[in-house]
């Protein structure tokens, strides 16, 4: 009669599910964190796991948070920046609000220049009217 080694198998088998939920963990972390395409292909391949065992019922806890963070993505195609690097509310206005400034600035500074340009072609052409009347 056979040996009954079905608890350390049934061990094991945990043992290595554990492990591939903590891979994909670590692989999540690293993606909130550091930004980058999220998809249950790209997850699985990082976290040398299969998509099945990520579309698995009993990790449906795991595909829940790969989902969300998939859905903070912007859908321009690029990957989300993390957290601590998007920029706030506040600092995008403070950009806007110096980038409006040196736009107004540099329309003023045109302004000036072409008035500049206008009054020297008028001198200029004052002048070649001068030398043509002489002449």
């Amino acid at each position: 009669m056979r040996a009954d080694n079905s608890a350390p198998l049934a061990e094991a088998a945990q043992q290595r599910r554990l492990a591939c939920i903590e891979r994909v963990h670590a692989v999540l972390g690293a993606l909130e964190r550091d930004g980058g395409a999220v998809a249950v292909a790209g997850v699985a391949a990082r976290a040398r796991v299969s998509r099945t065992f990520l579309y698995d019922a009993a990790q449906a806890a795991l595909l829940a948070r790969l989902r969300d963070l998939a859905d903070k993505q912007p859908t321009t195609g690029q990957p989300a920046l993390p957290d601590q690097q998007r920029i706030t509310t506040k600092s995008h206005e403070t950009v806007v609000k110096a980038l409006r400034d040196a736009n107004r600035k540099l329309h003023e500074e045109n302004e000036r220049l072409r008035n500049e340009l206008a009054v020297a072609l008028g001198q200029l052409r004052d002048l070649r009217r001068g030398i043509d009347a002489s002449g």
